[in-house]
Formats: C-alpha cells, structure tokens, sequence
C-alpha cells in the first residue's frame, strides 16, 4: 500500500482514561489525526499529556473507552507482528548476541522465515544499521546507541507494515542522539513505511518528520497538526536552515504555553 493519501494509522475520537470514580484521570478527549503511507508523523505535547498512551493504542497493548484506532483500515484489537514498536529502553534480550537479537522476530511463528532469508535480512540490518564487527557481541558489550541500533534494526528486520517508535532516543546523549535521528531518517526513506515517532524533542520531530502533531495538557486533543516545510530529504544542514529555525521558534512557544511550572514560594 503506498498510496500516499491512504492513511495506514488512523484516530477518530479516541478518548480514554484511568481508574474510577474520583481517582479517575481522563487522558485522551477525542483524539483524531493519522498517518498517511510512506509518511513519517511525530507526536509532540506536554509530559503526561498521553503521547505514549496513543502508540501503546496504535500497537495494541490498550484499548480506548471509545472512538477508533485502525490500521490498514482494521481495528486494532491486540498486538500483530505487522506493527514494528521500538521502545524507550533497551528492549532487547541480554543473553543473546547482536545477530540473533536481530534474527529472532524472524523465528516466531507469525514472522518466521527460512534460515537462509534470516541469514539474508540480518546481514542487511547489521549493515544498514553500522553493526558490523559487533554481530557476535553481547549488548551489555555495547554502547547504549549501538543497543539502541540492534533494537531498531530488530524492528525493521521483520520488515512490519507500520513502525511505532516511543522516544527511542531519549536515553542517548546528545550527539549520539543526532547520529541516531540521522541513520532512523535513512531507514525510514528507503523502506518507506508509514511510521509514527512519540518525542519530547522539538528538534527530533523537525528533522525525522513531514508532519507533527502537537498535543494539548490533559485532558487530551490534537491542538495543531504541522506540515513540516524543510527541504526533503533531511541533512545535517537541514538543522540550520530558516524554515527548521522558524518551525522550531513556534513549536517552543506552543509547548511553553502549555508548561505550567510550579510556584515557589518565598
């Protein structure tokens, strides 16, 4: 499917919250965006607002009170190996090495495949995600972006019809974290699969995205849905350019107008 009018994740009054009674938090309040083919979409909004709550929706791993979440169309009732989901943490197994963490959404049963095509896509991913050397490493050998690498190209390998990344960054320092934002947006264009990024990083949903969605505080609704006018393909100049400068001005003014700091009192 790579109709680029067709979206391939879809919100349509998505509302939920947690708990009962007066304990209950109201999270979402009619939610709506989606992602369209081929596209990359990231979600930015104040912490707590329900950003990661919206993927772990998109994945299957919650239901909503009401509204809809679909994939391809189909309602999300569980998890499916067709949604590649990268996590924040490391979430990838300790005991086993880089090429057979890369290898083993491939020996599942939804995903299996024949062990010359596993050979195949883990030669490719610990290629393409700069691996090499490391492929009989043990992660706790690597650095937290190499981990991070094997966990991304762990996603890829089983090559899922959308991606759902939960700021699989936000643990990396800086310049690792750009070098990590470079390869993803590599990745990202050459499989083309439409792919949907929760961030706190203003920066990082610029560089990686053609839209944003911006969230508001609880309870929670899309405040503005951005087209992100920066020359496509992204670059390392692409950070410095005026359009990314003016972009990322306004994003800032946006989430500051939604941080409401506490009052000291003196």
């Amino acid at each position: 499917m790579t109709d680029p009018t067709v979206e391939r994740i879809s919100f349509t009054d998505v509302r939920l919250g947690f708990g009962r009674g007066r304990h209950r938090l109201e999270v979402l309040d009619g939610v709506d965006f989606g992602v369209r083919s081929g596209e990359f979409v990231s979600v930015l909004g104040p912490s707590g607002c329900g950003k990661s709550t919206l993927l772990n929706l998109a994945a299957g791993f919650l239901k909503p009170d009401s509204g809809l979440v679909e994939v391809d169309g189909a309602k999300v009732t569980g998890p499916d190996p067709r949604r590649g989901v990268v996590f924040q943490q490391y979430a990838i197994f300790p005991w086993l090495t880089v090429e057979k963490n890369i290898a083993f959404g491939l020996t599942l049963k939804g995903n299996r495949r024949p062990k010359a095509e596993i050979r195949e896509a883990v030669a490719r991913y610990v290629d393409l995600m700069g691996l090499n050397g490391f492929e009989k490493a043990l992660p706790k050998t690597l650095s937290g972006g190499m981990r991070q690498r094997v966990a991304l190209a762990r996603a890829y390998a089983t090559e899922p019809d959308v991606m759902l990344l939960d700021e699989p960054f936000a643990a990396l320092d800086a310049q690792t974290r750009e070098f990590m934002q470079e390869l993803l947006h590599g990745t990202s264009q050459r499989d083309q699969r439409a792919s949907m990024l929760i961030t706190h990083s203003i920066e990082e949903a610029i560089f990686l995205s053609r839209r944003i969605v911006v969230l508001t505080n609880r309870p929670t609704h899309v405040h503005e849905v951005i087209d992100v006018d920066v020359e496509w393909p992204r670059t390392p100049e692409s950070r410095t350019a005026p359009a990314f400068i003016e972009l990322r001005r306004h994003l800032e003014q946006v989430m500051r107008s939604m941080t409401t700091l506490p009052t000291v009192n003196r």
